[in-house]
């Protein structure tokens, strides 16, 4: 798996396009958690490439580290079981900078700094992306 994290408009989901060639009619699937939930693995059975953007704010809907870890393993096993597919998580960081006066807001902050250590630990690569260049961390 690969984990893509950055700023706000950092040109993250552009540089993931490019990396994995998506314009090249690659079958990829794309989710947005801004949009909607999350879907488990077993609903995607030809994809190649899985693309989860906007987690951020699909753990803000579901701010349980300990469900979202089951989940990442769930889509680790998917990834594993053939040889050309791969899950590229995207996700803006939100753990930086002031921390919010209100406790909703603290708790989201928190949810989403344990669930993106916990997804970091699990992916074979970490890129964090600042003004469109990549920064390979792991």
């Amino acid at each position: 798996m690969h984990f893509v994290v950055g700023g706000a408009f950092q040109g993250k989901r552009k540089w993931v396009r490019e990396r994995y060639g998506i314009n090249d009619g690659v079958h990829i699937v794309w989710h947005d958690g801004y949009v909607e939930p999350y879907g488990p693995p077993g609903g995607v059975k030809t994809a190649k490439t899985v693309v989860f953007a906007g987690l951020e704010a699909a753990i803000r809907r579901r701010p349980d580290a300990d469900e979202w870890e089951t989940y990442f393993r769930a889509w680790k096993r998917w990834e594993a079981a053939k040889p050309d597919r791969a899950v590229v998580w995207i996700g803006t960081d939100v753990t930086q900078g002031i921390v919010p006066v209100d406790s909703e807001e603290r708790r989201w902050r928190d949810a989403v700094g344990m669930c993106y250590q916990r997804l970091a630990s699990m992916c074979c690569r970490v890129d964090r992306l600042w003004c469109g260049l990549a920064e390979r961390l792991k």
